[in-house]
């Protein structure tokens, strides 16, 4: 049972952002639902068993702490559109990632300020952003009830597209809290066959809220409606391609043949057909310099007579780009506790600093600046699977007591290395601080079946 519930901490990070570190506990729990809802609901085929007993499981592991049902005689539903900016930041800045945050600086997200409140909770609509890939949309949460806000539960969900209501769409969302009373973050929303669509009309209606606990009694039934128009205005720099036959490879760890590609400013998505062992099954892409492109997230698949077909989608390549090369993977889970997961250096002047990260790789801390303003840290990534690893870095007090709060943004800065800098606020440099990092899950590449792609 287990394994069924592993995940990587890079989704975790991208699923939760929480603004206390380390998120290595709770958040592992919930972006494990989140995963098996968005695979195992609205979409055509049936949930396996083990997908049904996972989430049963989790919920009464979860029940402890529940937060309690808001009364039924709460406001009533209202929309107000077109009210400006809902949030004091930039959520596609804060929550996103580097597509979407070079989609929306390049103009092609859309303003979409829209506010719907029902049972003491009000959901607000900032941004949307489409390109055929995948929807994006920036939400904030706020209750009136503190810590009953969290989810937006995906099960509950319904959407429509000019005027006709879906049944095969699958929702993601990357929630980031910001106090007890306010949550911001990206709704995903996945509908087959949008790659050359220019615009149309959203109806989206979300039906349930969830506490962070996901205990039964922290439901929030409601209902908060929004139609918007969405528009593609990454159009015109789009590039899809069908491959008839495309590139296609095979060894006794199985058969893997590209069927088709999207590229556009935003995302990078690839189609795929696998036969063989498909447990934990996903795809590195690498450019034609040798450097990994940060992976997204990959769609649920179907199975055929000649193996499962699926997508898998990336942040766009980089500029130029004329090749990339497709090697399938297996991720090993790793049982153990995270108490025996983490990793937790002193923080000295002797740099670098090590911290292993097993079998996967490492991380070097080259330097920690004390600014007025704020604390940097400068850090490198080494291993097989470097974006996930670098979202597995923390810093807390010598007594293990305080975890430092704050944003934690994490920012590359180098296009030949995995180098980041993470910035906190500002911190007193005359305290002891310790570096803490997790065990990371090691891979096993299938470099035999390794693809090269021509892409135009």
């Amino acid at each position: 049972m287990g394994e069924a519930f592993h995940t990587d901490e890079l989704e975790l990070k991208d699923m939760f952002n929480e603004t206390k570190l380390p998120p290595i506990h709770l958040e592992e729990k919930f972006q494990i639902v989140d995963d098996l809802y968005k695979t195992a609901k609205l979409r055509k085929m049936v949930p396996h068993k083990w997908v049904l007993a996972g989430i049963s499981f989790l919920v009464i592991v979860l029940l402890a702490g529940a937060v309690s049902y808001l009364p039924v005689s709460a406001e009533q539903l209202q929309r107000i559109p077109f009210i400006g900016k809902l949030f004091s930041g930039n959520i596609f800045s804060i929550a996103g990632d580097s597509g979407i945050n070079i989609g929306q600086n390049a103009g092609l997200s859309t303003e979409v300020p829209l506010i719907a409140s029902d049972q003491g909770v009000t959901i607000k609509l900032q941004d949307a952003l489409f390109d055929g890939a995948r929807l994006s949309i920036s939400y904030e949460i706020n209750s009136v009830k503190p810590d009953n806000l969290m989810f937006i539960n995906l099960t509950n969900i319904t959407v429509a597209v000019n005027g006709v209501q879906l049944k095969a769409a699958t929702f993601g969302t990357k929630p980031r809290q910001i106090n007890a009373n306010q949550t911001i973050g990206i709704l995903t929303v996945d509908i087959d066959q949008m790659e050359w669509i220019e615009k149309f009309i959203l109806e989206l209606n979300i039906n349930e809220i969830r506490a962070a606990d996901l205990g039964e009694t922290s439901k929030i039934t409601g209902k908060w409606s929004f139609k918007l128009p969405i528009e593609n205005h990454a159009l015109e720099n789009s590039k899809y391609k069908k491959l008839v036959e495309g590139p296609s490879a095979k060894s006794e760890n199985g058969e893997f043949q590209l069927t088709d590609y999207l590229i556009t400013p935003i995302t990078t998505k690839l189609g795929y057909r696998f036969e063989g062992n498909t447990e934990w099954l996903r795809f590195q892409v690498k450019d034609g310099k040798g450097m990994i492109i940060d992976w997204l997230d990959s769609r649920g698949s179907d199975t055929t007579a000649n193996g499962v077909i699926g997508t898998s989608r990336y942040v766009p390549l980089p500029e130029g780009t004329k090749e990339i090369f497709v090697t399938p993977y297996h991720l090993l889970p790793d049982r153990r506790s995270d108490e025996l997961k983490k990793v937790k250096v002193n923080l000295t002047d002797n740099y670098p600093i090590t911290l292993s990260q097993g079998n996967v790789g490492e991380i070097r801390v080259n330097k920690v600046e004390f600014q007025t303003e704020k604390t940097l840290i400068y850090y490198e990534v080494i291993g097989k699977n470097p974006h996930v690893q670098s979202a597995s870095l923390w810093m807390e007090t010598s007594d293990g007591q305080m975890v430092i709060s704050g944003p934690g943004n994490r920012k590359r800065i180098s296009d030949s290395t995995y180098s980041y800098v993470l910035e906190y606020p500002a911190l007193n440099p005359n305290e002891s601080y310790v570096l803490g990092t997790m065990i990371q899950t090691d891979l096993k590449l299938l470099e035999e079946l390794t693809l090269k792609l021509i892409v135009e």
